[in-house]
């Protein structure tokens, strides 16, 4: 703080009226300064979980009334879109970079060839730099899938994370659970938990210890969650609530995935509580989303319409997750229907702890969405996946690079998830539009051709050996 300087040398009457400026203007100080502290940020992502999972999106059969309420109290999108699989989602988030960009198009999976440098660059500047650069305690916790622990025992301090709590995908060519009895790196060190923790909840008692800890000051903790990913498992808590508004003739995949949703909106519901035991509410942004599509092997009840997950798809179900927004005080509570990426979460984020960005990224500051004020929305949004996928999306139109356009109606969930595919003759100017965007996107390229990524499958025998002991 710089002092109030005063004339007269030692003369004590001097320094009496020094002393009594510089008291008051210290005193007039103090609420410019509380008033700017910088807000918290509790981003939570959930694992294989599309929209259609919850209540609040239109699921009739699981129960999720913590999530519910968060939406019915904060922002819900109806047009949040993501990667249909993990490894690009999660690259995407922490960069605010296109999959084509990075190079992360297909899922990554461990034991990983270690001269391949596969795993994300620690030149590509992440959330967690962002954020720590500023002054925020910065942690992670849940799952990375971002490249192999054994392999490059750095991750994730150098992608600009204090502190984690990562499940270990693989160690020594096995692959432990991420559920009962996890193998875990915690803050470097490497543990295999018994059967008796069940992973979910070590996860988020490491973040609200973390929370507990820097309360004082401003955080970022982000929560890349395993749940609801396979294997389907039931959790050890919440059966009768879970079970609430099963049908008798709900699927055994079925039941045992509404349990984890139920147990996922639960935890979700302990951090929303923690936050406001320590009286962090009205100063912590929280963030709830998902990496992808729900996985095929299971179908969601809403109302009459049932639909199959469409992880891995290029499809709306592929590739639409949720996206609710709290903030008690600041954010208005309702229903928005601009598109939001998670590539866009990086510089929204940022911009709302007004820490500019002073580097080239692809996603976009959508903070006003979040506040009901005017700003610039997304006119439409591409996506890349594997084997050369490619699609551009505006409000109504869906053209892929194989030429198909879609009509992508919102005014029934049949009728979004369906995707009429219109006759190629009709709707030429929206197809010339759309197409520009398409080529344009299509363009971009891997940007540092120095590291490769191994797409899941490919790696050779290591992967089959790993396979085979499992």
């Amino acid at each position: 703080m710089k002092k109030v300087g005063t004339s007269g040398g030692n003369n004590r009457k001097g320094k009496a009226v020094g002393f009594l400026v510089s008291l008051l203007w210290t005193l007039a100080f103090i609420p410019t300064v509380l008033s700017e502290k910088k807000p918290n940020i509790l981003l939570i992502m959930a694992d294989d979980l599309g929209a259609e999972n919850l209540a609040c999106y239109g699921n009739t059969v699981y129960t999720t009334p913590r999530l519910d309420r968060m939406a019915s109290e904060g922002a819900r999108f109806e047009n949040a879109f993501a990667t249909p699989v993990c490894t690009p989602t999660r690259a995407m988030i922490l960069t605010g970079l296109y999959p084509n960009r990075t190079g992360f198009l297909e899922r990554l999976d461990s034991p990983l060839d270690p001269e391949k440098n596969n795993r994300l660059p620690v030149h590509i500047k992440t959330l967690g730099h962002v954020f720590q650069e500023a002054g925020y305690a910065t942690a992670i916790a849940g799952k990375w899938h971002l490249g192999d622990f054994q392999t490059h025992p750095d991750q994730p301090e150098s992608h600009g994370f204090d502190e984690h709590c990562l499940w270990v995908q693989y160690w020594d060519g096995d692959r432990p659970s991420r559920y009962y009895g996890p193998h875990i790196i915690e803050n470097g060190l490497y543990t295999a938990h018994p059967e008796a923790v069940f992973g979910p909840d070590y996860y988020s008692d490491f973040l609200l210890d973390f929370i507990e800890r820097n309360q004082d000051r401003p955080f970022l903790a982000y929560f890349p969650m395993n749940l609801i990913h396979g294997p389907l498992i039931v959790p050890p808590k919440h059966k009768a609530l879970a079970e609430s508004k099963f049908p008798d003739d709900l699927g055994k995949n079925e039941r045992k995935a509404g349990h984890m949703v139920t147990y996922m909106d639960a935890i979700v519901g302990k951090m929303l509580d923690k936050l406001a035991a320590l009286g962090l509410e009205e100063n912590t942004l929280v963030i709830f989303t998902g990496d992808n599509g729900t996985g095929g092997n299971l179908t969601s009840q809403l109302g009459s319409f049932h639909l199959r997950g469409g992880k891995r798809t290029m499809n709306e179900a592929g590739t639409r997750v949720p996206f609710i927004a709290r903030w008690p005080g600041k954010i208005p509570p309702g229903e928005r229907s601009a598109f939001f990426t998670l590539m866009d979460v990086l510089p929204t984020l940022a911009s709302i702890a007004d820490i500019p960005i002073e580097h080239e990224i692809d996603g976009m500051n959508l903070s006003h969405n979040l506040f009901g004020t005017t700003g610039n929305d997304r006119a439409f949004f591409a996506m890349a996946f594997e084997g050369d996928v490619y699609f551009v999306r505006d409000q109504r139109f869906r053209l892929h690079e194989d030429g198909r356009l879609h009509d992508v109606s919102v005014s029934s969930n049949e009728a979004r998830y369906n995707m009429e595919i219109l006759n190629p003759n009709l709707h030429a100017e929206n197809r010339q539009r759309l197409q520009q965007h398409l080529d344009a996107f299509m363009a971009i390229h891997q940007t540092d051709t120095t590291y490769s990524i191994v797409p899941f499958g490919t790696n050779g025998d290591n992967f089959k050996n790993a396979q085979d002991k499992k």
